[in-house]
């Protein structure tokens, strides 16, 4: 995008003055085919190149036919846009060369002006409809694809949520028992008898050892079940 749409004196979009001559400002974008599109303010702009790029990312549009689809969708959209700001009583100035300053200025709005302004938006959801459904893009074709939907969504995460549940019940129940197979081999060592600790196997170091070993179980457990089953419901749920 030019940086001399920002160049208009005081702000606002415009024509800014350089001497005594005024230069057009430039409202181009790049149609995603290929080519240049001249439109008519910073907003038209700025929802073209937002649209295009969220269209490409969220889809990986990338052979030139899909891209001259979106470049379709694209142009509905702008037409959905004006006739949106018209039935707010706004459109697009223009100067005494037909060029746009950037600018919208406040017009009179007529019954029928307000109808034909309806049905541009109306044919031209139909028209985005069409061409989303053509590209494989549109919201059935989606779910009928396996691509998310808000129920499966939330399946998931309950599914994902019970197995969790499970598996912080089953760690519970193991630290639990380590708590008091500890216990019993503490009880041994301080109140047990030489010959009472020999015949366990029971010293602060083999207690040390043993309890490092049982922990890096545990620890072992929660990082299969973080890479097997976490990872896989990660994944579903993104």
């Amino acid at each position: 995008m030019p940086d001399d749409r920002n160049l208009t004196p005081g702000g606002g979009g415009g024509v800014p003055e350089t001497g005594t001559h005024a230069l057009p400002v430039s409202f181009d974008v790049e149609l995603p085919s290929g080519g240049r599109l001249h439109l008519q303010t910073e907003e038209e702009v700025d929802l073209w190149e937002e649209s295009s790029r969220r269209y490409i990312e969220d889809y990986g549009l990338s052979q030139q036919n899909d891209l001259i689809l979106l470049g379709a969708i694209l142009t509905q959209q702008l037409a959905m846009f004006r006739a949106q700001a018209r039935m707010n009583g706004m459109e697009a100035e223009f100067d005494a060369d037909g060029l746009p300053t950037g600018r919208y200025k406040k017009t009179a709005l007529k019954a029928s002006d307000m109808t034909a302004a309806q049905t541009i938006i109306i044919k031209a959801a139909t028209e985005i409809r069409e061409l989303e459904k053509a590209l494989g893009i549109d919201k059935k074709t989606r779910e009928q694809g396996g691509q998310q939907t808000v129920a499966g969504y939330v399946g998931t995460l309950k599914e994902a949520a019970r197995e969790y549940g499970l598996h912080i019940s089953k760690r519970v129940k193991a630290y639990e028992q380590l708590c008091m197979d500890a216990r019993w081999k503490l009880r041994v060592l301080r109140n047990g008898d030489a010959e009472d600790r020999q015949y366990e196997g029971i010293s602060e170091a083999s207690i040390l050892n043993w309890l490092e070993e049982e922990l890096a179980k545990l620890e072992e457990i929660d990082k299969q079940y973080a890479n097997e089953r976490g990872r896989l419901y990660l994944g579903a749920v993104r």
